[in-house]
């Protein structure tokens, strides 16, 4: 029993001694699970420290480069504002010189407007200088100004005197005004000055001494220095003035006066054409040799008698002075008979009223005038020709020029009759009148002839008429104003000018060459078919021929500034100013290719050389032509 207890006593010591082991050995684990998690928990951390670490750099880096970024940009904004700034303040200056511009442009076009309701396209353009200068005076606010022209017309080396505005003294020779004026050529821009010390210490006349301030503004035509416009005494001075709308001033300047210019070389191209069209009728018929001039002077006073307004004044003047152009298209057998015309013969003669109108409204700046000739012969009761038109049915042009043609026609001699006294003349204008004649127009005029010395043609009647300073300046010494030069000027034909003429400008030309040592050239055509075409189709055809190649060379002449001519029969030839032989040979070709069938043509060259005369330049001309047009080929004008 003893021995039974002793072994469950030590079964049981050994059972528990187990337990103990065991629960040591899992406490051992426990703690070696215990350590491993603790060090897993102490490697994950030390991990996430790392991370925390990494992205703390991380985050210090982006907001490192957030600040950089933000500081670009913020530099940026500075610019872009800066930027925004700058073009607000070009914008606003843009707008202001704009601004400035389009009421420049407004005051001009009003000023033009104005002036050109008072003028036609043939009209003057004295005024242009001090219509500028009076505009660029207002804009700016100025109390005085000049306008100084670079030409020089007096050849004193100063800059002349085109207009002036406001001064009380005579202002040509302002010393100051030419002192700025050549500063401004200088330098090439705008000039200002404030500074009244400064101003009248090269003050050397009296008007110098009326300016305090002024701005001295250059003017420029085609890129060429043409002068200055000199604007004076504003309040405040001209510093504040902005470049931009000076500079636009004077822009305008120059283009106001260079249309100015053309319209000058306009004016003096038609007054030109009307001029040979009135020269070529008083050589058709000698018997209107004065014929025109007279006219123009009732013409003149009946205009201002009956105060027909500018522009219309004009028209009435050139319809007077082309009246009779129709006459061109009669015959001489008809115009020079010695006797009375037939009752044929006069049915021809009526015609010219027609053949007249249709002359001058191929002149498209004339067109208005063409009515004018049209009707000169119309009757105040309905019985005159070519319309049959009655009483004031006919333009008030026509019923003037009607009465003082009539007028002019009865007191000068005719082949069939001698010429009436000027009181015979005057009793029939009243007895005609409220017939054949505006019986107011024809008591004006009566009145108006018992008032002057009749028989005294002023050439100061046209002369005013045809008052311009351009043509004046283009008008030779010798040159007549209208119908009293030779008969010979121009071919009845082709309205070209004649051999003579030729021969005239030719010699000249030459002189012109020897002293610029600058060549011309003449280019000779030679019909040479014309006996064929006579022969075969008449002489009417042969007529037609040489005017259809008349209007070629006309034509190539005028756009080169050439002279063409009817050098003989069968010759036209053309002056061709500063030509060289290549660009007399371009024109040869184009006058041989103008036309496509006959007259067929030879078309010689010769070139001026130092010292040819211009006989020596037509002869080599001539020869050329004569020889085939050699270098040339010989080919129909087509």
């Amino acid at each position: 029993m003893n021995v039974l207890w002793a072994i469950v006593a030590l079964v049981a010591v050994g059972a528990a001694v187990f337990v103990v082991r065991r629960s040591r050995l899992e406490a051992e684990s426990v703690k070696a699970a215990a350590r491993r998690e603790r060090e897993r928990l102490a490697g994950e951390l030390s991990e996430a420290e790392g991370a925390r670490e990494d992205l703390v750099d991380e985050l210090a880096k982006r907001e490192s480069a957030a600040r950089d970024m933000l500081a670009r940009l913020e530099s940026q904004v500075k610019e872009l504002e800066s930027t925004i700034g700058n073009e607000r303040s070009l914008r606003t200056k843009v707008e202001k010189s704009r601004d400035s511009d389009r009421k420049w442009s407004r005051q001009l076009r009003a000023q033009f407007s104005q002036l050109h309701s008072t003028r036609s396209v043939l009209g003057g353009h004295r005024d242009i200088p001090a219509l500028v200068l009076h505009t660029a005076v207002t804009l700016l606010g100025a109390e005085k100004g000049l306008l100084l022209s670079r030409e020089d017309a007096d050849h004193d080396g100063k800059l002349d005197l085109a207009a002036s505005e406001g001064f009380a003294n005579d202002p040509d020779d302002s010393a100051i005004a030419q002192r700025f004026a050549t500063s401004v050529l200088e330098r090439d821009e705008t000039v200002r000055e404030s500074s009244t010390e400064k101003i009248q210490a090269v003050a050397d006349k009296p008007s110098d001494e009326e300016i305090d301030s002024l701005v001295a503004i250059p003017i420029f035509i085609q890129d060429q220095f043409s002068g200055v416009v000199v604007c004076a005494n504003r309040p405040g001075g001209f510093d504040d003035a902005d470049d931009d709308v000076l500079l636009a001033l004077g822009d305008h300047a120059g283009a106001v006066l260079q249309n100015a210019r053309l319209h000058g070389d306009l004016h003096n191209s038609y007054l030109t054409t009307v001029t040979m069209l009135a020269e070529a009728v008083e050589a058709k018929d000698p018997f209107l040799r004065g014929h025109s001039e007279e006219i123009i002077t009732y013409v003149t006073a009946l205009a201002d008698r009956f105060k027909i307004e500018p522009q219309r004044r004009e028209q009435l003047i050139f319809a007077a002075m082309l009246h009779d152009v129709g006459k061109i298209g009669i015959s001489e057998r008809i115009l020079l008979k010695p006797a009375e015309l037939t009752p044929e013969e006069r049915s021809v003669v009526e015609l010219h009223p027609r053949i007249g109108y249709r002359i001058v409204q191929q002149i498209p700046v004339l067109a208005d005038v063409a009515i004018g000739v049209l009707h000169h012969h119309e009757r105040h009761d309905g019985d005159g020709y070519p319309a049959r038109l009655k009483g004031e049915a006919i333009p008030i042009e026509a019923r003037i020029i009607s009465v003082i043609d009539a007028f002019s026609a009865m007191i000068s001699n005719r082949p069939y009759r001698e010429r009436m006294s000027i009181d015979a003349a005057c009793s029939e204008l009243e007895r005609c009148a409220g017939q054949q004649f505006d019986p107011e127009v024809a008591r004006a005029l009566v009145e108006e002839i018992e008032r002057r010395e009749t028989h005294e043609v002023a050439e100061s009647a046209l002369a005013s008429a045809m008052a311009d300073p351009e043509l004046s300046l283009r008008r030779g010494a010798d040159e007549p104003i209208l119908g009293l030069g030779s008969i010979a000027v121009t071919d009845n034909l082709t309205l070209l000018y004649s051999h003579r003429y030729f021969h005239e400008v030719t010699e000249a030309e030459a002189h012109r060459a020897a002293l610029q040592k600058s060549p011309f050239a003449v280019v000779m055509a030679e019909i040479t078919d014309l006996g064929d075409i006579n022969r075969s189709d008449g002489y009417a055809a042969g007529d037609a021929a040489i005017r259809k190649a008349a209007q070629v060379l006309q034509r190539v002449a005028v756009a080169r500034d050439g002279v063409a001519s009817r050098y003989s029969g069968r010759r036209l030839a053309i002056l061709l100013p500063h030509a060289s032989e290549i660009e007399a040979q371009g024109v040869a070709s184009e006058v041989e290719s103008a036309l496509d069938d006959r007259p067929a043509l030879a078309v010689g060259v010769a070139v001026w050389r130092p010292g040819d005369t211009g006989e020596m330049v037509i002869a080599k001309a001539r020869s050329s032509a004569a020889a085939g047009g050699a270098p040339l080929p010989t080919r129909p004008l087509g």
